[in-house]
């Protein structure tokens, strides 16, 4: 198939078709395929000149490469017959430039693909080698001639999707990568595992791995000793594990760990591969099989095609069929984690100090849950999950994120990659969230060796989840707590001037309330949260103070909770903070304590 559109037009009438399909939207396009899932948006099915077509959106010099690839193949491949494929053609699809867009890559609509219904039907596992070995001795290692991009028609198979082909020479060995995906397609489409593996060895990698997406991704959990060839051998292991057939009658491993590559963040979808093989590793086939169930109950929301996917419910239902099935020993007077993430819609729009403090135990209680099983997957357990910020002292207004770090003594400045799946895993359950990449830069607090460092105020809030009191985990051994001095000076921080707007007064009167309550405990059972520092203060500074500092806290976080942080303060949102400012300034006089330095 050299032009599949041929005779059907001009060029110019099919990019006018065409740019008429992708303007009309998604919805109502069917493929006739109940499998078929198109998350991203980038098909349409459409009629031109009497023909039925399918159109495919890339970035023009993806599709212009793609195209090149296909008909380069289909020159190689020209004339090949396979036992049980008989004749095998390369469908190369039209290009059309669609400007602002990119282009489509048009071809004929072929009907099912093999991998649905009885697709299986008469092959056998050497006629599936013997196809696959069959390109690689005219030069093509296509990775993409898998069942979900054939179609057999009468005597002929076609073949789409040559975007990741490789053209080698005739004979070649194929890659590592090229030989799991065959291995998990097929065997996902006989149910079995077929241990194309075996009959097919790989190249080796030798020194030079040029990794992929997933890969790169994966290289960043794993020790920085680890060299490329160790990375892509991983992920070998890891998604073969994930994908390959549980048991005859499951769900597909293989079609979900594909779905999951286009519906979770790209972090998300490498670990679902990572979570998915360790469950099964760790609990069996069948404790497997339950996982994948409720997974395709899930990616039914985006069948039929002309179905519109809500992008943001799915992800939000994956990461909770996910991480709930992988919780070891969830407490049992828990909320589960649906219950948890139901809460934190609830309480989306609620302000108020109550709803505040809601937030941030329920904020508090998914985030620990999320990040035990993270570590636990990613083999990291050394690192230490703590939290900063007005979560850590349990008052998360609607405005506020979820800061927190996993770090340890080798890792004082945060393990970022593992810090960038917990955000991407916290987003999708409706929670902003910032790691160690938001951390102050002030240096207080600073280690013997200089390693390590920490902002007075931030150490003031460090606690890890379920503590509570002052909890700094790894970084309590390696800096020594600040001083009555040290806390009785201004922070660097706060020698940087005062900033008249409602979140640094919010700022400002926790950290009066924290160097009060510092100072109270005297260095031991330190209390973190506002409303435990509030409850040690009557003995320290008298009931009469301690009522002022607490309204000076609501007041300040009920600015807060209102202001639009889109648009400066004016008016008489300005003349508050002016007037906050100036109690906060006597409240400090009074008892002697610092505060920043007015500009």
């Amino acid at each position: 198939m050299s032009r599949t559109v041929g005779g059907a037009g001009g060029p110019g009438d099919l990019a006018v078709s065409v740019r008429q399909a992708f303007d009309l939207g998604s919805g109502g396009v069917s493929f006739g395929d109940p499998g078929f899932v198109d998350v991203g948006g980038r098909l349409r099915r459409l009629r031109h000149c009497g023909r039925d077509l399918v159109a495919k959106l890339r970035p023009f010099e993806d599709a212009r490469s793609e195209r090149g690839l296909a008909a380069e193949s289909a020159r190689r491949l020209s004339g090949l017959m396979v036992d049980g494929f008989g004749t095998v053609e390369v469908c190369v699809p039209e290009l059309v430039s669609l400007p602002g867009q990119g282009a489509a890559l048009v071809s004929p609509y072929l009907g099912r693909r093999l991998s649905a219904g009885s697709g299986a039907d008469g092959l056998s596992v050497p006629a599936i080698a013997g196809l696959l070995v069959a390109l690689l001795d005219r030069g093509v290692e296509a990775s993409g001639c898998v069942p979900r991009n054939m179609f057999r028609q009468g005597g002929r198979t076609v073949l789409i999707d040559w975007e990741d082909a490789l053209l080698v020479p005739a004979g070649a060995a194929p890659g590592e990568l090229t030989v799991m995906k065959w291995d998990i397609a097929w065997s996902d489409l006989l149910g079995r595992d077929l241990k194309l593996r075996d009959r097919i060895p790989a190249s080796s990698p030798g020194g030079q791995v040029e990794l992929d997406g997933f890969e790169t991704v994966l290289a960043g959990w794993l020790p920085s000793t680890a060299t490329n060839g160790d990375v892509r051998r991983y992920g070998v292991v890891a998604t073969l594990a994930s994908e390959l057939p549980v048991e005859e009658g499951s769900a597909s491993a293989a079609g979900l760990g594909h779905l999951a590559e286009d519906v979770l963040p790209a972090g998300l979808g490498v670990f679902h591969t990572l979570l998915t093989g360790y469950l099964r590793e760790q609990c069996g086939g069948d404790a497997y099989a339950s996982l994948l169930q409720p997974l395709d109950t899930l990616a039914t929301v985006c069948r039929p095609a002309d179905s519109v996917t809500d992008l943001g419910a799915l992800r939000r239902a994956w990461v909770l069929a996910l991480f709930s099935a992988a919780e070891s020993n969830p407490p049992s007077e828990a909320a589960s984690l649906e219950e948890l993430a139901e809460r934190v819609d609830q309480l989306a729009c609620a302000s108020g100090w109550d709803a505040a403090r809601e937030r941030a135990a329920v904020a508090e209680e998914i985030t620990g849950r999320l990040a035990a099983v993270i570590l636990t997957v990613l083999q990291l357990e050394e690192l230490d999950l703590l939290l900063r910020g007005s979560c850590a002292q349990g008052i998360l207004g609607r405005s506020s994120d979820i800061d927190f770090e996993l770090s340890s003594a080798a890792f004082p400045d945060g393990h970022r990659p593992t810090e960038e799946l917990m955000i991407e895993t916290l987003t999708c359950l409706h929670l902003d969230a910032e790691g160690s990449a938001a951390r102050p830069v002030e240096r207080d607090l600073i280690s013997a060796d200089d390693s390590t460092s920490r902002d007075l105020h931030e150490w003031f809030e460090l606690r890890r989840p379920g503590s509570a009191f002052h909890d700094p985990g790894w970084a309590a051994a390696a800096l020594t707590p600040p001083s009555s001095d040290a806390i009785g000076r201004p922070s660097q921080y706060e020698e940087q001037g005062r900033k008249y707007s409602a979140k640094y007064l919010w700022f400002e009167s926790r950290a009066v309330l924290a160097r009060l309550a510092f100072t109270a405990a005297g260095g031991s059972r330190i209390p973190v949260t506002l409303e435990r520092q509030l409850a040690i203060l009557p003995q320290a500074i008298g009931a009469e103070d301690t009522a002022e500092l607490c309204d000076l806290l609501r007041a300040t976080f009920a600015l807060r909770e209102v202001a639009d942080p889109a648009h400066p303060a004016g008016g008489q949102a300005d003349a508050e903070i002016t007037r906050l400012a100036a109690r906060l300034d006597l409240f400090r006089q009074r008892l002697g304590l610092p505060g920043p330095r007015n500009p």
